[in-house]
């Protein structure tokens, strides 16, 4: 079964797997997010340029399925940050062989828009659907700009309840044969019995 932190890892991984081939040359780091921007910014700096992953958790309207599936839906947030020394332009567009904020936006959605994360060894869950983005960060900090952007993307997966899965197959193996005894009060004991096999599946 698919959880939050599955999601999460496997972009963290395909993020990785870009920046180890060498695609993406200019990724510094890539992280789970843990609320670094609300401590030691300057230290978050000294990283970029830097993409986040974190899960934003279900929108709480879960649709049911089946009698024992339902599919949630969740939603992905992706930061990336990057920093200049030049001006508040540089940070988002970039400067010689600094990349901008907005061009790391663009990588970032041309590999998870539609994505599954098959390719790293997700299954089950639904193509990444993009959604909002937002400006974390726009601002100079000791002589430094700085740009933060978050983009959303959603998606879902399907929940099932295996334990019941497996107690109503327990049931549905275990009453196979039914037997039917008749009395008639007179007699006060059993004149005629039958025994009813049930088909299984029924």
């Amino acid at each position: 079964m698919i959880g939050y932190d599955d999601i999460e890892q496997a972009i963290k991984d395909l993020l990785a797997q870009q920046q180890n081939s060498g695609k993406w040359p200019w990724l510094a780091t890539v992280k789970s997010y843990g609320g670094e921007f609300d401590e030691d910014l300057l230290g978050v700096v000294k990283r970029f340029p830097a993409i986040w992953v974190t899960t934003a958790g279900s929108d709480g309207s879960p649709e049911k399925i089946a009698h024992n599936k339902v599919k949630d839906s969740v939603k992905v947030v992706v930061l990336v940050g990057a920093s200049s020394m030049r001006n508040e332009e540089a940070r988002r567009h970039g400067a010689g062989a600094d990349i901008g904020t907005y061009s790391m936006l663009k990588h970032v959605r041309a590999l998870l828009i539609n994505n599954t994360l098959r390719g790293v060894g997700l299954e089950g869950l639904d193509p990444l659907e993009l959604g909002k983005t937002k400006t974390i960060f726009n601002t100079i900090v000791r002589g430094q700009s700085i740009s933060v952007l978050a983009q959303e993307f959603t998606t879902g997966f399907v929940i099932k309840a295996s334990d019941r899965d497996r107690e109503e197959q327990a049931t549905e193996e275990t009453i196979e044969r039914i037997n039917f005894d008749y009395i008639f009060a007179q007699h006060g004991e059993p004149v005629a019995s039958d025994l009813v096999e049930l088909k299984k599946g029924n």
